[in-house]
């Protein structure tokens, strides 16, 4: 066969197949939403058909004879057949899998979940997994977004139970000293000052909440010393500390300087310390301690009291959680009561770039507040 010869015969060949080809992109493209099945079948028969074209074409040149022409369309019509019976059979699996893929995209859609399962392709296999993955990342939302719901719901009542108990007291005693009936005006009056100022603490915790919250906690930096701003707050408290038959001490093992908001910095370590104050029993010790170490400044207050719960250890920081053992259950009412000063320390913290995490110990209760050193790596 001559270089012209086999060039005729490419050329042959190549125009069958592209009139094949276009042939079947216009009958695909009239049937616009016809099944996968249809398609590959369109594609086959265009294959076969190209091929076909080709050795007809060949045989009207004379470049093959007869019998030989017979014989290879006999070949190419029977595999046609075969493929296309094939194509079709493959087109119903992969159909199968898309409208099982399109049930399952519902099933993501309405809320419910899709399970595994094994598919045609690896394309096919990787959309699958892709909604099996998201249907997981769903439900685990959905519980968290119920688990949250609940806790709001639980944390609004609690707020609402701590709001009435002492307005419901407040509105006996004023009734009482309005009446003229109190036997002893000036114990009443400091049972309402009492009352107010457990309602300004609650309001304040609310507040101071809401902007954390709504990212509006802004910090107003200044250096300070760590040593100097623990022995004022604790010099503060003495005197309520004596009130409760508790004793105050200090242990300033290593003075800290630090880039801190004063204000800010002071809100989360008292309510630690009233934290501290509430649980510990009567003759008992409230201990605030600075270290630094590790480039790391190291606030600790530790009590007397009954220690952490293991379940406290994982959320006594959330967001209203108030647990159910000794250490939950205060009974002198120093501070709020909704569950919301742990949380507002950690938030207070952590936007100074600290942590605040508690601690296991049978002596007692122990939180630790860890703020990066002035100059510290990563500040």
């Amino acid at each position: 066969m001559t270089a012209l010869i086999l060039l005729q015969c490419l050329a042959l060949g190549a125009g069958s197949a592209i009139g094949a080809g276009l042939i079947a992109a216009l009958v695909l493209r009239a049937l616009p939403r016809a099944s996968i099945s249809v398609h590959l079948a369109v594609i086959v028969v265009a294959a076969v058909a190209g091929v076909a074209g080709g050795i007809a074409l060949s045989a009207q040149a004379m470049f093959i004879s007869d019998e030989d022409t017979l014989v290879a369309l006999v070949v190419v019509v029977v595999a046609g057949i075969v493929s296309t019976l094939v194509a079709v059979g493959l087109g119903l699996r992969l159909a199968r899998d898309a409208r099982a893929l399109g049930a399952d995209a519902r099933r993501l859609g309405a809320g419910l979940s899709v399970a595994a399962a094994r598919r045609t392709t690896a394309e096919l296999d990787a959309v699958q997994a892709d909604l099996v993955g998201s249907s997981a990342q769903l439900q685990a939302a959905r519980e968290e977004s119920e688990r949250s719901e609940g806790a709001r719901r639980e944390l609004v009542a609690r707020i609402a139970h701590d709001l009435m108990a002492p307005l419901a007291s407040m509105q006996a005693i004023a009734e009482t000293l309005g009446d003229g009936l109190s036997p002893d005006p000036q114990r009443h009056l400091g049972q309402l000052g009492g009352h107010v100022s457990r309602l300004q603490r609650l309001v304040g915790d609310l507040f101071e909440l809401s902007r954390i919250d709504a990212g509006r906690l802004r910090l107003q930096r200044e250096r300070l010393s760590l040593g100097d701003l623990v022995s004022d707050l604790a010099a503060e408290h003495a005197a309520l500390a004596h009130r409760l038959d508790r004793s105050m001490a200090t242990d300033v093992r290593q003075d800290a300087l630090i880039d801190a908001d004063a204000s800010a910095l002071s809100r989360a370590i008292v309510n630690v310390l009233v934290n501290a104050l509430e649980h510990s029993p009567a003759g008992g010790i409230v201990t605030l301690s600075v270290d630094a170490r590790d480039g790391e400044a190291i606030i600790e207050v530790a009590d007397s009291g009954p220690g952490f719960s293991p379940e406290a250890l994982e959320h006594a920081f959330e967001t209203g959680w108030r647990g159910s053992d000794a250490r939950q259950a205060p009974a002198l009412e120093l501070a709020g009561g909704a569950g919301l000063g742990l949380a507002i320390t950690r938030a207070i913290v952590e936007e100074h770039g600290g942590t605040a995490r508690l601690r296991a110990d049978p002596a007692g209760g122990r939180v630790e507040l860890r703020l990066p050193l002035t100059g510290a790596p990563g500040e």
